[in-house]
This record gives C-alpha cells, sequence and structure tokens, in this order.
C-alpha cells in the first residue's frame, strides 16, 4: 500500500533510493562484466596477476587487439546501412502531410547530429550490452522548444532489475546517477542551493556502495560534489521523474514526453544487444573475450621461445648455471662447458612446441575474425566482383550480427516515434525550417503559419499538430548492387555493338543524381541540321529589320504629328485682323512680325 503523500506527490525518496539499491545489489556480476568489456575494448587485456607473472618469467606483453576492430566494424556496418526515417499517410488527404512530417523530423534530427548520436549509442550496445540515449527540451530561438537527444554513458544507467526484455519495456524505472560540482547542481536546483550546500559542508548520508569504476560515496566533502540520481519511474501506465541527492529530493514532476496515445513516456530510450538466462545485459565482448585472450597469450608465449633456447646437459657441464643461460639466449653469446657432450640445445622439442603454438594463435585469430561482420561486409577483398556477389557476401556476413541489427532498428523507430509526439505537441508558433533534398539543395519549409484563404479567412499552413502519420524507416533491396549489375550488363551488351540508348545507361551509372539530371537534358534536346540553324539565323535576323524599320517609320510620323500641333499660329488682327492671310495668298514682305511672349508677373521682394 502506497500512502496518500505518495499518490498526489508520487513515490518518495526513501523508495526511489530502495529501488536504486535493488539495481546495484542485483547487477554486480553485470556491472563488473561491463568493466572488464570496457577494458578489453581499450586495450587493456591483462590483469594484475597475469602481469606479474609474465614479468617473472621475463615474457613480453603483447596485446594484438581485435576486439575493438571487431566493434568499430560493427559502427561502420552500422552507418552504411543507415536508412532515414520517412512518414506515411494514415489517409489518402495526409499524402502531403506526411512530406511536411518528413522534413520536420529530418530537420529535428540533422540540429542533434543524429548520426553521431546513434553510431555512439550503437557502440555502447556493442561494447556493454545496453545503449541509451536522453530526450530533452531546450529554449532555442524560436518561441517553442527545441528537442534534443543526447547520448548517455552506460555506466551511470540503471534500471529495473527485473526487466529482460532487450527495449526495457518490461521496466518498472530507470535513471541515471551521476556526480556534480555543487556550483553546477546550485544553478541547476536554484530552489534547494541552501540543502545542497548543507549537505556537503555535513557529509551526511555517505554510502558505501560501488557502481562502476565511480567513486563510492554520495557526496564528497573534499571536492565539493554531489551524487545527484534522476530518478524515472511508472506508476500505473503513467511516468514520473524525481531528482534527488541522499535523502534530499531536489525536483520532482510528470512526465512532460507522449506516445501516439497521449500517455507519458520515459525520457531515457535505451536497448540491449543481448539478454542471457539470468536477465544479464551483455555485448560481443563476451564471446570474444576468451579468443582474444587465446591470441595474447600465444603470441606471447610464441615470441617468449623464439627468444628463449632451452638445454639439456649433465650437472656438471658449467661452472655457473645462471651465467650460462644469459650467455646462450645472447644472440653473440659465449658459454664455457667442461664437456661438450655432456650439454646440448633440445632443439627438435622447442620447434614442434612453436610450431604447434603458431597453429593454435591462427585458430584463435580466425575465430575472432569469423565472427560477425565479415572482410565482405566491410568492404574488403571485393575487387572485381559483381554486386549480386558482393550482396550474398554481405548478407551471409550480416547473419550473425540479426538480433543485434533487429534491436538496434526498433529502437531508432522508438527514438523517431518519440521525437515526432514531442514535435506535433511543443512546436505550436510559425517557424521556417531549412530541409536539403536528395540532390543537397536547400529549401524551406513553413510550418503552422498563417494565410488567408480563397475566401479570405485566416488558415493555418502545414499545421503539425493535426498531421495524422506513421513514421518508418524506407526499406527495400540494396539499389546500388542492382543497379550496378545492371549497368555491367548494359556495358557489355553495348561493347558487343548492341544498340543500347546512353540515356539508360546514364540512368544506371554511378553519378551522382544532379549530374545524371544535366546529362539527360543534355541529351534529350534535338540534333538540328547546320543548314537549317543558318537559314533560322537569317529569318530571325530579317524579323529583326524588318521590326527596326516599323519603329523608325512609326517614331518619323508621331515626330511630324507633334510638330504640327505645336506650330506658331497668327494672332488676331495680324494678316487681315481676322489671323488668315491677305487676299491672293501672299504674305506681307519680310515674313510674319516676330511673336513676342508676355512677360511672367515678378514674386515680390521677401520681407527679409
Amino acid at each position: 500500500m502506497q500512502a496518500a503523500g505518495e499518490e498526489q506527490e508520487g513515490y518518495s525518496v526513501a523508495r526511489l533510493r530502495r529501488q536504486y539499491q535493488d539495481f546495484v545489489g542485483a547487477k554486480r556480476d553485470e556491472i563488473k562484466e561491463q568493466r572488464i568489456a570496457r577494458h578489453y575494448y581499450h586495450g587493456d587485456q591483462w590483469d594484475e596477476k597475469e602481469v606479474k607473472v609474465l614479468k617473472a618469467r621475463k615474457q613480453p606483453i603483447l596485446t594484438n587487439n581485435r576486439i575493438s576492430r571487431k566493434v568499430d566494424g560493427v559502427v561502420g556496418l552500422l552507418e552504411r546501412t543507415r536508412q532515414d526515417p520517412k512518414a506515411y499517410p494514415r489517409t489518402p488527404q495526409q499524402e502531403e502531410g506526411a512530406d511536411i512530417a518528413t522534413e520536420a523530423m529530418r530537420y529535428t534530427l540533422d540540429a542533434c547530429e543524429w548520426t553521431m548520436v546513434s553510431s555512439e549509442v550503437g557502440r555502447n550496445a556493442a561494447i556493454n550490452g545496453i545503449g541509451v540515449l536522453e530526450m530533452a527540451l531546450e529554449q532555442g530561438d524560436h518561441a517553442d522548444p527545441e528537442v534534443v537527444l543526447t547520448t548517455v554513458e552506460p555506466d551511470t544507467f540503471f534500471y529495473d532489475p527485473r526487466s529482460t526484455r532487450p527495449d526495457f519495456s518490461d521496466a518498472r524505472y530507470m535513471g541515471v546517477a551521476k556526480w556534480m560540482d555543487i556550483e553546477e547542481a546550485q544553478l541547476t536546483f536554484p530552489d534547494m542551493a541552501e540543502e545542497i550546500a548543507g549537505l556537503v559542508s555535513t557529509g551526511s548520508d555517505v554510502e558505501t556502495w560501488q557502481q562502476q569504476d565511480r567513486e563510492r560515496r554520495w557526496i564528497d566533502i573534499d571536492e565539493k560534489r554531489v551524487r545527484v540520481i534522476e530518478h524515472w519511474y511508472r506508476r500505473g501506465t503513467e511516468w514520473f521523474f524525481c531528482f534527488y541527492t541522499g535523502t534530499t529530493k531536489l525536483q520532482s514532476g510528470a512526465s512532460p514526453f507522449f506516445d501516439e496515445k497521449g500517455r507519458t513516456i520515459c525520457r531515457f530510450l535505451a536497448f540491449s544487444a543481448y539478454v542471457d538466462h539470468d536477465g544479464d545485459r551483455y555485448g560481443f565482448v563476451r564471446n570474444l573475450k576468451s579468443s582474444q585472450d587465446e591470441v595474447n597469450a600465444r603470441r606471447s608465449k610464441a615470441l617468449h621461445q623464439l627468444n628463449t633456447r632451452r638445454v639439456i646437459a649433465r650437472k656438471d657441464a658449467v661452472e655457473d648455471v645462471e651465467r650460462a643461460r644469459k650467455e646462450w639466449a645472447r644472440p653473440d653469446g659465449w658459454v664455457e662447458v667442461n664437456d661438450m657432450s655432456a650439454f646440448q640445445a633440445d632443439d627438435n622439442a622447442r620447434q614442434a612446441d612453436l610450431a604447434g603454438q603458431l597453429k593454435l594463435l591462427e585458430e584463435a585469430k580466425a575465430e575472432v575474425e569469423n565472427f560477425g561482420p565479415n572482410p565482405a561486409l566491410l568492404g574488403q577483398g571485393v575487387d572485381g566482383q559483381s554486386g549480386r556477389a558482393i550482396s550474398m557476401l554481405m548478407q551471409a556476413g550480416m547473419a550473425e550480427l540479426g538480433p543485434f541489427l533487429l534491436h538496434y532498428k526498433a529502437w531508432k523507430l522508438r527514438v523517431y516515434r518519440a521525437v515526432w509526439c514531442a514535435i506535433q505537441r511543443y512546436w505550436t508558433s510559425e517557424r521556417w525550417i531549412r530541409v536539403t533534398d536528395e540532390e543537397g539543395v536547400a529549401q524551406f519549409v513553413q510550418l503552422n503559419g498563417l494565410q488567408l484563404d480563397e475566401y479570405g479567412l485566416p488558415t493555418i499552413v502545414n499545421a503539425l499538430g493535426s498531421l495524422d502519420v506513421d513514421l518508418i524507416m524506407d526499406e527495400g533491396p540494396d539499389t546500388m548492387n542492382v543497379m550496378q549489375d545492371t549497368f555491367d550488363v548494359m556495358s557489355t551488351l553495348a561493347q558487343n555493338n548492341v544498340p543500347i540508348p546512353p540515356a539508360v545507361l546514364i540512368k544506371l551509372s554511378g553519378l551522382p543524381g544532379k549530374a545524371k539530371k544535366e546529362v539527360l537534358q543534355a541529351l534529350e534536346q534535338p540534333k538540328q541540321d547546320p543548314e537549317k540553324a543558318a537559314l533560322e539565323m537569317e529569318n530571325a535576323k530579317a524579323e529583326v529589320g524588318k521590326t527596326k524599320a516599323e519603329a523608325l517609320d512609326k517614331f518619323a510620323s508621331a515626330s511630324q504629328k507633334f510638330a504640327q500641333a505645336f506650330a506658331p499660329q497668327p494672332l488676331p488682327g495680324e494678316y487681315g485682323g481676322d489671323g488668315q492671310a491677305p487676299q491672293g495668298g501672299q504674305m506681307p514682305q519680310g515674313g510674319p512680325p516676330p511673336m513676342t511672349m508676355p512677360q511672367a508677373p515678378q514674386p515680390a521682394p521677401l520681407p527679409f
């Protein structure tokens, strides 16, 4: 039974602390395995006892790190097979809205550097067995908040130990535990600044359990740091969160993130590479660790045998055994023996031992190399092979990664849906987003824009809240391999004088989309006869000349009419007093008298 206060304010800090302690106690083996896996990935593959023994033997400590190559190959494979999200309409009326949703999703993912975030989460899952990211809302340069995706370090992540599903859908709680500086904690939770300072000054509530490679305490007095727990838990069908340190609650509330059905969800989106029979989650290192240890040990042993020699001698064959041993191991050593017949090298047995070590070393290397991505899958050693053959080799290499790739793909779909639901809920103001098409052409799309319809009434353009779409990842065959196969066949036919239209070869080639478009447009232009083109040019010049002549005639006629309209007219009383010429049509000698213009009145002088 939960108290009434918990029903209204959420779970108490004491209950949440017990959940966190349950994880630390129940998952000690998993935590230890994750720690070892990280050390193996980074090349730290010998423990202290092994190093001490090898140094005592004067045996070289060699590390041929093949695990990191395998994990990095998987990350590269994830990037090569990366598929962008695409929204599909639920109804025919939402076809245009699906394109808008796709562009909004890709804009948000580009702003979050999704390529880097998703690859890092995949790498964490391959090493630790768990990949996690957190979703947040940050105020950007627009009126609405921006959706932010950030990678979570697996060694700070905890979850319900009873959860066994790869997608953590059965987990009742999850969160992260991080150390924070006192100033950062006070800025993050300004209302609890005094309480946080009091915890650091008193050093109360010091815990003794250990989690990962991190510190063992809740409060670090010397460095003035506190361990802050961000605890998300599910109560019924809804999710809530609580920040606390020690027994002090810093902040709590309901989740601001929702799914398609309007129910709250957790901000942490995680998946596991594999889950064993005990419910522990693990990555690739578990299956590669034994072979990696064998490679390191046998390489070290083989080099040690090459640098040393075994001797069979009678007890009194030499005066000083240790000096004889050192001299025998040196390329220019000098060994003095009392009786040569009582002193001999055991080279035959040594060569047999060395051959056996090298053979087992090759088998151990092959065991590691044959796991997961093969050379063909990584694009090695496939020169000269057809696209179909490359595709079949890649599919064979991906077979062992099937469960991991399926879990990774399902996780990405959950991330896409969560981001889209956040965009629909929180992007309510007008904004413009910049998107880039497949050919690299940038364009701007208006969201939630206010415009007038055909009746003069205000309406919202591209309203995200009213879109009803499905988000999936593009699926289909490897089009590049299929196109390459077809292009090779068509090229062979063209070389054998089989008439193949050039446009077909251009479409099947590996040219960029923009280059294909320009070449095809150039090919589609009709070829003209030179004589016909010259005749058309002459006709065009004649037409231009005719047009110019007509324009000049019109200009001359207009000038004549203008001159006649503004010619001087005879004044009344002249030439007979009625403005007419004298009888007989003769003008008086000397011509008409000069015209005099009336004088305009002068302005009055200014008073200053």
